[in-house]
């Protein structure tokens, strides 16, 4: 238990390592990508990256998550995982290269087509990134998943990207980022694991592995719709600038909040399932984990709230002005999103997947009625993005109870939220009392964003250290007394 407990945390360490780090580029390129590339553009990327993530799912059909969840593991699992992976990565490519066209035609997008097929180009590479991923994950050994995301995304997106959108690529720049991306990735992840490469083609090597994985398939597959919902309607239905916007303002608070909740689950996933038949330390290891999400994510939404005008102003610049809206709405999302995302690593963990597929698909159909509905109506998509955040909000209501039914703790889930709509409200007041009457003086933007995010800073320090315990607060204590005694050695007097 305190080795599982030790590699947990270690792991840990190493991913919010590789989260803050990306986050962290990819805001600064994002800004930058902002300015070199239209709303127009945007709305190209955005329909093209769908349909780039559908050949990523087919290409992986939940082989991955059963590798780290199969209690135990052969080299010909691993064989059997391989051979699907590629086999399904190349019937994908092919598959996106003969519908790109329909696709372009579909969506009155004539440059559609090529970017698409280059994103199509990475399937193969990213299939075969799954297997690698997997394996380094069921070790908790995340030091090398964070070597490879550094470095594909500094190399793919921090170079090859913005300079084709420098040099004038438009739309297909981001799709020759995600290419470079997968190569980097799967040229770093692959030396570091060195798994056998030898195809399988016995049917006994891939009953066991897709027993659970085809469970995880159809979970995927409606999360994948449900998740693309909105840029599909929307590129069919609305504008195609007013799409860019969209999704702007989506990627710009909903990718840094799935990267933390992503850095978290992915630690979780494994250990959650090496502890799934231990019900006690199960709820524990989830509550504490519930708590720290809804700290942290409660405290960026309210910061976001109300510093929504400068997020944008910062981030995406001038052409994205009408985003502000839509930034203070998906705000709002960040901590939903985030809890719904660890309530489906539980169920995933503890193999309890059909109350989780019943929840997904009620709650797609309902959003594609609402949708619809919106549009009939005229709605713009300001309104389209509040049915998502209230859909959500119900949707997380289900999985909550999903996860009550699992580990129990129905009060200890009610209490964490609690926390959070205090550190979200409290975050926001404090926000509003000091920045509302600095916009007041004229600040410059620089100056008025970086005090933003000082504050933010504080606020999340306040409620994290002064919150109810949980792992985050745990590293955060561990954490001062170390830095504290290395400053201490840096600058005390040397003999």
């Amino acid at each position: 238990m305190t080795n599982l407990k030790s590699r947990t945390v270690n792991a840990m360490k190493w991913s919010y390592l590789t989260m803050f780090i990306v986050a962290l580029l990819g805001l600064v390129f994002a800004a930058i990508l902002s300015r070199l590339l239209t709303p127009k553009e945007f709305g190209v990327v955005a329909i093209a990256f769908v349909l780039q993530r559908f050949g990523q799912f087919i290409g992986d059909l939940g082989v991955g998550q059963a590798l780290v969840q199969k209690p135990e593991l052969s080299g010909e699992d691993i064989q059997a995982g391989f051979t699907s992976s590629v086999g399904l990565g190349l019937l994908a490519t092919v598959a996106a290269w003969l519908l790109a066209p329909l696709a372009g035609a579909y969506y009155n997008m004539p440059d559609l087509p090529m970017v698409f097929r280059v994103y199509a180009a990475a399937y193969m590479l990213t299939a075969m990134v799954v297997i690698s991923t997997s394996l380094l994950r069921r070790q908790l050994n995340f030091r090398p998943l964070m070597i490879g995301e550094v470095a594909s995304l500094v190399i793919g997106h921090g170079l090859f990207g913005l300079g084709a959108a420098y040099l004038g690529f438009g739309a297909l720049s981001l799709a020759i980022s995600a290419l470079v991306q997968a190569l980097v990735q799967m040229i770093i992840l692959y030396a570091f694991t060195r798994h056998s490469l030898r195809l399988t083609f016995r049917p006994e090597s891939y009953r066991a592995l897709y027993a659970f994985a085809t469970r995880v398939t159809i979970i995927n597959f409606l999360e994948f719709v449900s998740s693309s919902l909105d840029t599909l309607m929307l590129a069919r239905l609305y504008p195609q600038a007013e799409l860019g916007i969209y999704k702007r303002a989506y990627n710009t608070v909903g990718i840094p909040a799935l990267a933390f909740a992503t850095s978290l689950t992915r630690v979780l996933a494994p250990s959650f399932s090496s502890i799934q038949s231990e019900s006690e330390r199960l709820r524990r290891a989830h509550h504490s984990a519930l708590v720290a999400l809804l700290i942290v994510m409660s405290c960026v939404a309210g910061g976001i709230f109300v510093a929504a005008p400068e997020v944008v102003a910062v981030l995406l610049g001038s052409q994205f002005v009408g985003a502000v809206i839509l930034v203070k709405i998906f705000g709002l999302l960040v901590p939903f999103m985030v809890s719904s995302n660890l309530a489906g690593v539980l169920a995933e963990a503890t193999a309890q997947l059909r109350i989780k597929t019943t929840i997904q698909a009620v709650y797609l159909v309902a959003l594609a009625l609402s949708f619809w509905t919106v549009y009939r109506l005229g709605g713009s998509v300001e309104i389209i993005a509040l049915v998502t955040l209230a859909a959500i909000i119900v949707r997380n209501v289900a999985f909550e109870l999903m996860v009550r039914s699992i580990v129990g703790g129905g009060r200890d889930i009610l209490k964490s939220y609690g926390v959070g709509v205090l550190c979200g409200l409290g975050t926001a007041a404090l926000f509003y009392a000091v920045i509302v009457p600095l916009r007041g003086l004229d600040l410059s933007l620089p100056l008025l964003f970086t005090t933003e995010l000082l504050l933010g800073g504080l606020a999340l320090g306040v409620a994290v250290f002064l919150g109810p315990p949980n792992e985050l607060k745990s590293l955060a204590l561990r954490a001062v007394p170390a830095v504290t005694s290395r400053l201490r050695r840096m600058t005390g007097p040397r003999s």
